[in-house]
C-alpha cells in the first residue's frame, strides 16, 4: 500500500507540473489583444513562424492628432534577432525587412539600441497614412526561426505621427500584450486594461491543478489513517 501511495503521489505531481508548463506554452492560434487610446492591437500566432499584427480604431487621448503610422517593433518572441530575421507585409510595407533595433521615447524611427538581440523593428517609410477613420491595418510577419512567446505575451512598441515622416505624436505604447479573447468579444475595454476571462470560466490548466491538489489531499489522508486493503 505504501508503494502504491508513493507512486500515485509522484504521478499526480508530474501531471500538475505538466499542466502548469502547458499554461505558459504559446501555440498557433493564440490571440493577444489590448486596446489603448482608441486603438485595438491584435497579434495572432498563425503558425510556428508567422504572426499577424492588426491595428484598428480611431486615435484618441494624446494620439488624437495622429494621421500616420511610423513604425512598430516587437520583443519577447523567444528569437535571437542578431542571427534571425523577419519580414513584414501590409499597408506601406512590401517584404519590409525588420531591423535588430527598437523604438524609444526619443526616437521616431528604428534607431535605439534598446535590448537587442531580442527585438525586431519595422520602419514604415514613408509613414503610412491612416486615411478615413476608423482605420484598419493588418500586417503579416514571417520569421526565419520558430516563435517561443512567453506567458506574458509579445511586447509591442508603436509610433504615430501627425505629418508624414514628422515627429512622434503622444505616448510610445510599450507593453506586453496579454493572451485575450477573440477580437470583438470584449467591447468597452478600458484603455491599457488586460482583457479578462469569461466570468465563471476556469481555464483547463487551473482546473487540472485544483484536481491534482485534491488528489494529493486524499493520498495524505490515506497515509495518515493507514488505510489497508
Amino acid at each position: 500500500m505504501k508503494n502504491f501511495l508513493n507512486g500515485m503521489k509522484s504521478l499526480i505531481i508530474g501531471a500538475v507540473l505538466l499542466a502548469g508548463a502547458s499554461a505558459a506554452q504559446a501555440v498557433p492560434g493564440d490571440v493577444y489583444t489590448d486596446t489603448f487610446q482608441g486603438i485595438t492591437f491584435t497579434i495572432t500566432e498563425v503558425d510556428a513562424d508567422t504572426l499577424t499584427f492588426q491595428l484598428a480604431g480611431s486615435p484618441s487621448g494624446d494620439w488624437s492628432t495622429a494621421q500616420f503610422l511610423g513604425a512598430f517593433d516587437f520583443k519577447d518572441l523567444g528569437i535571437d534577432f542578431s542571427t534571425e530575421t523577419a519580414t513584414a507585409n501590409g499597408p506601406g510595407a512590401t517584404n519590409l525587412a525588420g531591423l535588430n533595433t527598437q523604438l524609444s521615447a526619443a526616437s521616431v524611427d528604428c534607431q535605439a539600441a534598446g535590448s537587442p538581440p531580442g527585438s525586431i523593428c519595422f520602419d514604415v517609410s514613408p509613414d503610412q497614412a491612416l486615411g478615413t477613420l476608423p482605420f484598419d491595418f493588418s500586417y503579416t510577419i514571417d520569421f526565419s526561426a520558430p516563435l517561443d512567446i512567453g506567458e506574458d505575451g509579445p511586447h509591442l512598441q508603436v509610433v504615430f505621427s501627425a505629418t508624414q515622416n514628422g515627429p512622434k505624436v503622444g505616448s510610445l505604447y510599450s507593453q506586453n500584450i496579454p493572451l485575450g479573447e477573440t477580437p470583438g468579444e470584449t467591447p468597452g475595454e478600458t484603455p491599457g486594461e488586460t482583457p479578462g476571462e469569461t466570468p465563471g470560466e476556469v481555464p483547463e490548466p487551473a482546473g487540472l491543478i485544483l484536481f491534482g491538489t485534491g488528489l494529493l489531499a486524499i493520498v495524505g489522508a490515506a497515509k495518515k489513517f493507514k488505510i489497508t486493503k
